[in-house]
This record gives structure tokens, C-alpha cells and sequence, in this order.
């Protein structure tokens, strides 16, 4: 598993929730819980212990990287003049690594594992920020939810990235660049490089910049919020308990999401994967207790209505689980990405011509999704649709953004002239 999906109930799945990729808004006002009177900690065992991190230990920077920074950035006089050399400094010392989002590495193990996803990168850079007096904040993305499937459960991923506002001195601003009065703020970051994007500035003399690992989010309006390190640290422990959960060991996974509670006692997210564990283990009871008290926290968590209908079925509330399936069933088929879920379905099984139906309904849904067409092109490509092939990779051209617009022209050219050279020989062509 370990991919990137969110709900549906065409398995009666399991919804767990992974911070790296897609967000769930919770609420910001905390809920009074007694959180220790759900835990119920005869019911597992584990050979191994749960790594757990203080809040002062979990943005402390590695000695390494403090003197890189000391030799680097630090000494530099202005906040922009800081904020630009660390945003070199973080390509430079992270661009080799392996982008994961199968697990999840504290800032003191991830030079050690050479492996990085957007919590990991997020939290080195606050980490780093910080060191060198740089605003920093984390910031919980509303991004659009992909679906996956396998071993009955299903991953609500998030996303997390970083944002600040930097003060400029008059010497920082000696060749302004704009576009419609705009600064060209910031810079993300991939394995392939920085791209630029676009912010207004807060006024003359500051602006707000975002550092993301995934330069895909940062190229769409999504709503955002920012969060503290405290959530962060227990979307670090929910991550940790996921994949203690996807490599079978429920005592470590539930050790994991019991320390993200007691860290934020407010997370829908661990509240939903504390429902999953117990489910695991046939607690029926507290599963529905968890997954009600997830939906508390945030009405907006359908992964949780998900499974607190799947568990009040098992438990003969007919009634309650059919009222839940019918709120997660509007809200699931008016997301246009649910429909793309199923088309990938499809499409893995080589279903091309019911992949199309999915994917026209996402269409339905949201028009201006790149994504979306270039599926489609890849299904007409499988039944030999010529014309629809070169016409969706178009429109897939159309609607994306920076490098993904060059790289559509790349895939569109290619695909023409492949298919005049084998026109002779009536060989269909073949998109990569």
C-alpha cells in the first residue's frame, strides 16, 4: 500500500490516514477528551518499542548540518539574504535523496536513510529556518485526494509544506522581479531542481514564500492553514504507526497512534486510525467509540463516517450505518478524484473503455484537471483512438502548469510523429 489514496466502499475498506499527501481539515479549537480512557493496552504486544521524540528533540538540528549552516547562512546579515542562501543550502544537501512516502524519518535519521517525503523535508526545513532565523511555519494543504487499494485498506494521505513571511531591507531589493505587481517569492523543491511561483506581497517590504517538496501542489490554489509543531509531531507519529500497521505489527502501530494522541489529543487522524487498530483486533465497540470521536474533531473526515458505518453495520445499527453511507456516498461521487480512483482501477486491470467512463465523470466534476486527460489519452492509446489520444493530450497540455505544460508538448510531439512514421506499416503508437 503505502501510495496515496482516501476513501470509498466498494470493499467495505478501512480508511487509514497518512500525513504526507492530501489534507483533512480538523478543527483549531480543542475538544476536552479524556484520552487515556480509550486506550486499552492488554489488547496488543510488540517485540519493538515505539521511537519517541520530545518537542525540543524534534526540530533540533544534527551538529552536521548546524556547521554547514554556521559556515553558510548564518552569517549572512539580512532575513532574505538568509532565507535564499538556505534555500540553496536544502537543494544542495537534499536533492540526491530518494523522495518515499513510504516512511517517515526524524531529522536525526535522515541523512542516515538517504530517503525524504514531505513531512520529513517540511520539518528540516522549519528545523533549519529556525537555526538561522528565518521564519518558518508548517502548513496543512488542501490538495486534491488520490485513492489506492490494497489489503483491504485504504490511506488518507496529507500534505504538509512550509511558508513564511520575509521583512526586505532596501539593499535586498536591487532587481526586483514582478509579474501583475507580484514578487517571484519562492522557489520548490524535487529531485529535479527549484521551480518558481507567484505570491503577492504582504506589503512593500515583505512577502510570503512557500517551500514544497511537491512542486505539483504548490502550482494550483489550494486552500492551506497553518499549524504547529505539535500537530506536525503527532502526524509524525501517525505516519510511524501506519507503516508499523502495513508491516503487520498491530502492537507498534497501536503504540505509535496512542503516543499521537497523548502528543494531540485533537487529531481526527489518529482518532480514525485508533478506530482502524481496534477494528483490527475485532474491538467493535472501541472502534466505533474511536471513529465517533474522530468525526467530533472533524465533521469533514469521511474516511472515519466510512468506517464508523462499516462497524456500526457489524454491530446491527443498520439505521446509523445507512445514514453514514449515504453522506459518504454523495460526498465521495461529487469528488471528481473518486472517479479518477476507479478508473485506475480500470486501468491496471486493462477495463480501457470503463476507465474512460470514470475518467469523463471526473471530467464531469472538474474540467481543468491535467491529470484526468492525460489518463484518458492513455486508455484511447490502449484501444487505438488515434485522434482522442493526440486530443486529450492537448487539453492535458492546456491546463497544467510550468514544466508539466513542456513536458505534455514533449509527449504530444513524439506521439504525432510516431504515428505518421507508422502509418505505412498501420502500427499503433505507443505513449510512455
Amino acid at each position: 500500500m503505502r501510495n496515496s489514496p482516501f476513501c470509498s466502499s466498494l470493499m467495505s475498506p478501512i480508511f487509514l490516514t497518512l500525513a504526507t499527501c492530501t489534507s483533512v481539515q480538523e478543527v483549531s479549537s480543542p475538544i476536552p477528551i479524556a484520552v487515556e480512557t480509550y486506550f486499552h493496552d492488554a489488547l496488543f504486544a510488540s517485540e519493538q518499542e515505539p521511537e519517541l521524540i520530545t518537542a525540543e528533540a524534534f526540530l533540533d538540528l544534527p551538529e552536521q548540518y548546524r556547521r554547514q549552516l554556521d559556515r553558510t547562512v548564518l552569517p549572512l546579515e539580512t532575513e532574505h539574504e538568509r532565507y535564499v542562501a538556505l534555500r540553496r543550502w536544502m537543494f544542495r544537501t537534499f536533492t540526491n535523496f530518494d523522495f518515499d512516502i513510504t516512511e517517515t524519518y526524524s531529522v536525526s535519521n535522515l541523512n542516515n536513510q538517504r530517503k525524504i517525503n514531505c513531512l520529513s523535508f517540511s520539518v528540516m526545513y522549519v528545523a533549519a529556518a529556525r537555526y538561522v532565523q528565518v521564519p518558518a511555519s508548517f502548513q496543512l494543504v488542501n490538495a486534491p485526494p488520490y485513492w489506492d487499494v490494497e489489503n483491504d485498506s485504504w490511506v488518507n494521505n496529507q500534505h504538509i509544506d512550509v511558508t513564511g513571511e520575509i521583512h526586505l531591507e532596501s539593499s535586498d531589493i536591487t532587481n526586483p522581479t514582478s509579474r501583475n505587481g507580484s514578487n517571484i517569492t519562492t522557489l520548490v523543491w524535487n529531485s529535479n531542481g527549484f521551480s518558481s511561483t507567484f505570491y503577492e506581497p504582504q506589503s512593500a517590504t515583505e512577502y510570503r514564500y512557500v517551500i514544497d517538496i511537491n512542486p505539483a501542489i504548490v502550482s494550483v490554489p489550494l486552500r492551506k492553514r497553518v499549524i504547529d509543531e505539535t500537530q506536525v509531531r503527532s502526524l509524525y507519529y501517525s505516519n510511524k504507526s501506519i507503516e508499523a500497521l502495513l508491516d503487520g505489527d498491530l502492537g507498534l502501530a497501536y503504540a505509535y497512534t496512542r503516543e499521537a494522541l497523548r502528543t494531540d489529543s485533537n487529531s481526527a487522524i489518529a482518532w480514525n486510525n485508533l478506530g482502524v487498530i481496534y477494528a483490527r483486533v475485532n474491538a467493535l465497540e472501541l472502534a466505533r467509540e474511536a471513529y465517533t470521536v474522530a468525526t467530533l474533531m472533524d465533521e469533514e473526515t469521511y474516511s472515519a463516517k466510512s468506517n464508523l458505518a462499516r462497524t456500526a453495520r457489524r454491530l446491527g445499527d443498520v439505521e446509523l450505518a445507512d445514514q453514514l453511507d449515504e453522506v459518504v456516498r454523495a460526498f465521495r461521487d461529487a469528488n471528481p478524484y473518486y472517479h479518477q480512483s476507479l478508473a485506475e482501477i480500470d486501468l491496471r486491470s486493462g477495463a480501457f473503455t470503463q476507465a474512460i467512463t470514470h475518467l469523463e465523470d471526473a471530467v464531469a466534476r472538474k474540467h481543468n484537471e491535467q491529470i484526468f486527460y492525460h489518463e484518458l489519452a492513455i486508455a484511447h492509446q490502449h484501444l487505438v483512438n488515434d485522434t482522442a489520444v493526440i486530443d486529450n493530450l492537448a487539453k492535458a497540455r492546456r491546463y497544467a502548469r510550468g514544466q508539466e505544460k513542456a513536458r505534455y508538448s514533449g509527449k504530444l510531439k513524439a506521439f504525432q510523429e510516431l504515428l505518421e512514421s507508422q502509418q505505412a506499416a498501420s502500427q499503433p503508437a505507443r505513449l510512455r
